[in-house]
């Protein structure tokens, strides 16, 4: 697009960044619609507005079209995709919830080795346009028998998360009496405390864990955006060689994704959050210094191993430090938060291309980086002791 219509490198990356501006104002919007509605209607709704963007897309004559389909777009695949998707699987693991996001996760790498190569073998064969056009076509297709298999919550099914014994509710004056099945909000006080969204806004956990994500992205979106320019641009690498690279960055992120969750269950999350961000940091540095195609590649495979592991940790964090029953909602504000790395690492990268070069731009993006790695190192949970929370009926498992 940008050498049909001879846009910058700015512009483009304005339409990314405007995107994940309103990604973040309705973040909180759409977290309260997940939990008002449930994942699956939400879902099929979503990848009909993501469909509908891709046709938007493939009529673009303009800048003012281009940033009307992008927005679609973000409302589209942020309803269709990462953000339902993350609220049911919390709903339906505890103990082994990283490790369930990390597995959940290797659709973003699937999608990226399996479905990339088409794209952009169908934009060569016919063109930009009609490749959006069938993209879109596609999602209408399979929203509701996609939506359809996903379940929002365990219970209404007759089971509980991690597969856990039934657990009833005994009376007061006679414990050996059961008085009722359990639910949800009186199970919890056995587990975790679940939040609502305004306790958790309360808690510097929030706070540090939502900007500690938010410099993350700040490598993670210029490099979506930007990799590929600057690898054609500033090292002189083929359209194939490019593509190569991605395909590492790809394949790396998909392998460390389970391996991320494994991880997550087993070691403190914050540790290992902040030593991804040091190796966001160290990635990007390399790419910026770089002058051989084995330097870019052990970038690539350094940034992968990071992404990978770093996704499912920060996600299955906001799970054990503020519960399920609000989860959709505070994970809407976090979006809130996090869209400030979204918007300002492409918009930073695309200026410094145009002014100067994508090695200097890397290289101080680089150093903010590095900011995230002392407020994880930092981070506590912020769930209170059992002595701490509202009294509740006593809980025993049933036999």
């Amino acid at each position: 697009m940008r050498q049909q219509f001879g846009w910058s490198r700015t512009l483009l990356s304005g339409a990314y960044s405007l995107s994940r501006v309103e990604s973040g104002f309705l973040g909180p919007i759409e977290g309260y619609i997940i939990q008002r509605f449930g994942t699956r209607k939400v879902m099929a709704v979503g990848f009909v507005v993501f469909g509908l963007g891709f046709i938007l897309l493939s009529r673009v004559n303009s800048v003012l079209s281009f940033y009307i389909a992008f927005l679609v777009l973000a409302i589209g695949s942020g309803s269709a995709g990462w953000t339902p998707v993350m609220v049911a699987i919390n709903n339906w693991f505890r103990r082994k919830r990283a490790r369930a996001i990390g597995v959940a996760m290797l659709g973003l790498g699937l999608g990226g080795v399996a479905l990339a190569p088409i794209v952009a073998s169908s934009i060569e064969a016919f063109g930009w346009q009609i490749t959006a056009l069938g993209c879109g076509l596609v999602m209408i297709l399979i929203a509701i028998p996609l939506a359809s298999v996903v379940r929002h919550n365990p219970e209404p099914y007759g089971y509980l998360p991690d597969g856990d014994s039934p657990v009833v509710q005994t009376s007061q004056s006679n414990p050996q009496v059961p008085s009722g099945p359990i639910t949800s909000d009186s199970r919890s006080k056995t587990l975790d405390y679940d939040f609502t969204a305004k306790e958790a806004l309360k808690t510097p956990a929030f706070w540090m864990l939502s900007i500690g994500h938010s410099i993350a992205l700040l490598v993670i979106s210029s490099l979506s955006l930007h990799l590929v320019p600057f690898l054609e641009t500033e090292l002189d690498f083929s359209k194939a060689s490019a593509a190569q690279v991605v395909m590492v960055v790809t394949g790396v992120t998909m392998v460390a994704q389970p391996i991320g969750g494994f991880l997550g269950d087993r070691f403190p999350k914050a540790y290992i959050a902040a030593a991804t961000l040091l190796a966001h940091s160290t990635a990007l540095f390399l790419l910026a210094t770089a002058d051989d195609f084995s330097q870019v590649i052990l970038a690539s495979v350094v940034q992968g191993m990071a992404w990978g592991i770093r996704g499912p940790i920060l996600t299955a964090m906001r799970g054990d430090f503020f519960g399920r029953k609000s989860f959709a909602i505070i994970l809407g504000f976090s979006q809130f938060v996090m869209m400030g790395g979204q918007v300002i690492g492409p918009l930073l990268a695309g200026y410094m291309a145009d002014h100067y070069s994508y090695s200097a731009g890397f290289k101080i993006i680089s150093g903010m980086t590095l900011s995230g790695v002392f407020l994880f190192l930092f981070l506590k949970s912020p769930q209170p002791s059992l002595s701490q929370r509202p009294h509740g009926p006593k809980l025993e498992r049933s036999p």
